[in-house]
């Protein structure tokens, strides 16, 4: 089994999906298979992407059971500021931190704030009024653009101070940072950020300092809102870690005895756990994936899951959507090594 494994890996690999990966697929009883392809090795840290948001909403649900954070709790409580500003005020007047865990705040997908002078709160006014409110499911990078403020708000702390007291001490993880400082066992995430300047581009947004299309960047946090506008550390990506550490985050969800913990991995809204995407491409449970190429699922059903890292946006040519490949890999694993209740 592990021979099939390797060969749908070597597959897309081939094709062109992507130069690298490393998969680890696991019980909670240990490891079942855990290899690493092309230019990496099983402890490269890679350019999470928005993995990062698993690591705030965990961070957000300890906060709960510390009592320090209500779900049902409006944004406002937690960010007074916005209280400031008409348009927020008046857009986040009826959001939870629970609508923004399972992206149904209707704030929009994505903009780039990084094209705006101001604070968060100061361009997220300007640019949340200039769209309509979304009814429904509507996955957002900025709603954990203030998730991310709320845990600083709440604990008094930084992002990276609240990723050492909530993530690493309490879990025993390691090998997970923002903005490293080491970039001798990084994978290349990609050469420049093409895909944001033509997202740009179609929304006739003017923005001057890109990086440069010819250096791969390594240990720069790939999305342009984390590099550009939080300077590498924020809610919604700027993680860095290897396969290991999100191996051990999804195990304290498998084997967590609390309550919201467990529940957290259940349908809450449309397609969307707290702070987990519950979809096809994650058969029987759970999961959630990262602009770059990177994914965590897990099957608490069969006792299985898998955490596979690629670096998809490393490549000279037109870059690839892992949907299939996700949905083939996480299938067969799901039906040849997953343990049948």
């Amino acid at each position: 089994m592990d021979e099939q494994i390797d060969l749908i890996i070597q597959r897309y690999i081939s094709e062109g999906y992507f130069p690298s990966a490393v998969c680890h697929i696991f019980s909670n009883q240990g490891t079942i298979y855990n290899k690493a392809f092309g230019n990496v090795k099983i402890d490269t840290l890679f350019d999470v992407a928005s993995l990062s948001k698993i690591v705030t909403s965990t961070e957000i649900l300890m906060l709960v059971n510390e009592g320090k954070v209500d779900l049902n709790e409006k944004v406002s409580a937690y960010l007074p500021i916005v209280n400031e500003f008409e348009t927020l005020k008046k857009r986040l007047s009826d959001v939870t931190v629970e609508r923004l865990l399972t992206h149904n705040s209707g704030i929009i997908d994505w903009y780039p704030l990084y094209a705006e002078d101001g604070t968060v709160f100061e361009v997220m006014n300007k640019v949340i009024g200039q769209y309509e409110k979304f009814e429904g499911t509507l996955y957002s990078d900025l709603n954990f653009m203030l998730l991310g403020e709320i845990i600083k708000s709440v604990t008094k702390l930084t992002l990276e101070e609240s990723l050492e007291k909530y993530i690493k001490q309490p879990l025993n993880i390691k090998n997970i940072c923002y903005c490293p400082k080491n970039n001798t066992n990084i994978a290349p995430t990609s050469y420049g950020n093409i895909i944001e300047e033509d997202m740009c581009k179609e929304r006739n947004i003017k923005f001057n300092n890109w990086r440069k299309h010819g250096d791969a960047f390594v240990g720069e946090v790939n999305d342009g809102n984390a590099y550009y506008f939080f300077n590498g550390i924020a809610g919604h990506a700027g993680i860095f870690a290897d396969v290991q550490t999100f191996v051990d985050l999804c195990k304290y969800y498998m084997t967590s005895d609390n309550e919201l913990i467990k529940s957290s991995m259940k349908e809450h809204r449309t397609e969307r756990g707290l702070g987990w995407q519950i979809t096809e491409s994650y058969p029987h449970g759970c999961g959630h994936s990262g602009f770059t190429g990177t994914s965590l699922w897990i099957c608490k059903e069969r006792n299985i899951a898998a955490v596979i890292f690629t670096n998809r946006l490393y490549t000279e040519n037109e870059t690839k959507n892992l949907n299939d490949f996700r949905k083939e890999i996480h299938s067969y694993i799901y039906n040849n090594l997953g343990l049948i209740p």
